[in-house]
């Protein structure tokens, strides 16, 4: 599947379009609109903000009405580091599984960027750490202000039992944002994303936001190539002339991965309108200085939005190797096999004598225990035999139902479509994979699995997903599964732009778009 749209075919296979996209747009600070013709638009935002402004069809916004999102708040700490023996150990990346179910806005995760760079034994050598915290709210008409999530956060962080920091810390920078747009079980049932792939190219328009698959850095670049190599409408408004002006709405990570597909089309005149003043959406990386151990000179690299690697994005690495110049993947936590805690409160039954964090490893052992019946003193070896099993007909099952093609199959699977992602291990006697799965799901901000479609799930969670889980919890060899990049998605983006000479547009207001079918 890894072949390219080549131009020339582009160029023969099209036919010439007759009239152009008109858009209508300002740059904040001047009222004067700008007139623009395209001859491609391509959408790489929310096809909801443009509601009144593009002229969509009855079947397009019919679909858009359906989408519904989450919304994501991300804080930058500078925390106290407590030195003291006596404490609760502290672990690089911490989850708490039972605040994150009610999707209310809760703190529930944390991830040490200090001890991400530097390893956590030097992290803890230092007075303070950068801490990245995690606060995710479900659907709703009003979601919370970037105020409303401050509160919660200085509240619930005063008040936890988990939290192993000291209570002495600074709000360095928050980042709120609108996350993982995405189908309802009944709607997914009625095929609205294989609705949008028939959708492409019509009326000189290209739909590539996260909307159309799932919200990863890696899914937007896929989904890409699938729609360009393999759906005939959205190949066949292609302009003939690779000089022909080209409009890409948004400069986030779809927008950006888009232009550079087109770049290697040979396309030579596109513009990126972007209504914020900055590139890259919903990554945010952050680069702090000072705050560093002994002997150090280094900024920290901290990231509020997109941050890890997994074998899972090999391929993405090798597509675009030019950008990844000097920005090699990390270690994650240096080494330490056990930098995942997990919160237990709430998790087990009152029988289990559990501590209020456990490694991640153990977390996923003790909880197949319980979902199976099983008391807490039953051989663990049987049981992490049983998940590795577990995991190994996950994967024959996601290839029977999901196919081979990536980063969905070419039909719905409609025997998925009426399941939660619980639902779907519990029918295939797969429990035991629970305590894996809501930490590789839930804890990157993708709702919960006992509501959220089990197509997500799969669509997330892939064969080469599974591979991963072995290698990083099953594994007796400490081999870096979950990684980094040295330098930050930041300095992904930075190189793309400066690299590929994108021309964008900041702090643009569009107010009309009119296609000619």
């Amino acid at each position: 599947m890894k072949q390219q749209v080549n131009s020339n075919d582009v160029m023969a296979s099209s036919p010439p379009r007759l009239t152009p996209v008109h858009l209508e747009y300002t740059i904040k600070g001047n009222s004067t609109p700008i007139q623009k013709d395209c001859e491609l638009l391509v959408i790489a935002c929310d096809p909801r903000n443009l509601y009144n402004i593009c002229d969509y069809t009855t079947e397009e916004r019919a679909i858009f009405d359906k989408l519904r999102n989450f919304t994501f708040h991300t804080s930058l700490l500078k925390v106290k580091v407590n030195n003291s023996s006596s404490q609760t150990k502290t672990y690089s990346v911490t989850f708490a599984p039972q605040l994150l179910q009610a999707m209310n806005g809760s703190v529930y995760a944390y991830r040490n960027e200090s001890a991400k760079q530097f390893g956590p034994e030097r992290a803890n050598t230092m007075t303070h750490n950068l801490v990245t915290v995690y606060q995710l709210e479900g659907e709703t008409e009003t979601p919370l202000s970037t105020s409303q999530f401050q509160e919660k956060l200085q509240q619930q962080l005063k008040d936890s039992d988990w939290w192993t920091f000291s209570p002495d810390y600074e709000v360095l920078e928050t980042f709120t944002t609108p996350y993982f747009n995405h189908f309802s079980n009944e709607d997914l049932n009625k095929g609205l994303p294989w609705d949008i792939l028939n959708l492409q190219g019509q009326n000189n328009t290209l739909y590539v936001h996260g909307f159309t698959c799932f919200e990863s850095v890696l899914h937007c670049w896929d989904y890409a190539e699938l729609m360009l190599n393999f759906v005939g409408s959205a190949k066949q408004p292609l302009p003939t002339k690779l000089e022909a002006p080209i409009v890409i709405l948004g400069a986030g990570v779809s927008g950006l991965l888009f232009a550079v597909r087109l770049k290697r089309l040979g396309y030579t005149n596109i513009e990126i309108l972007e209504s914020t003043d900055r590139y890259s959406g919903k990554t945010n990386t952050i680069n702090v200085e000072g705050l560093l151990p002994s002997g150090s000179t280094e900024k920290t690299v901290c990231e509020l939005g997109t941050c890890y690697l997994s074998p899972a994005y090999h391929h993405l690495i090798k597509d675009l190797k030019e950008f990844f110049v000097d920005n090699d993947q990390i270690d994650f936590v240096k080494n330490d096999p056990n930098f995942r805690g997990v919160v237990t409160k709430g998790e087990f039954p009152d029988s289990f004598d559990v501590p209020p964090i456990i490694t991640q490893t153990e977390y996923i052992i003790l909880k197949a225990q319980a979902l199976l019946g099983l008391s807490q003193n039953h051989d663990p070896k049987s049981v992490q035999l049983k998940i590795a099993l577990d995991l190994a007909k996950y994967s024959i099952l996601h290839w029977e139902i999901m196919g081979s093609q990536t980063p969905m199959p070419p039909k719905p699977p409609t025997a998925l479509l009426e399941k939660t992602f619980y639902q779907f291990l519990e029918d295939n006697n797969l429990l035991t994979l629970v305590g894996m799965m809501e930490y590789i799901y839930s804890v990157q901000g993708y709702g919960v699995m006992k509501t959220i479609p089990a197509y997500y799930g799969l669509i997330w969670i892939t064969p080469i997903v599974i591979q991963t889980i072995l290698l990083d919890n099953m594994s007796s060899e400490n081999i870096p599964v979950v990684t980094a990049l040295k330098k930050g998605w930041g300095d992904f983006w930075n190189q793309i732009v400066t690299k590929e000479k994108l021309c964008i547009t900041y702090l643009t207001e569009t107010k009309s778009i009119t296609r000619v079918g």
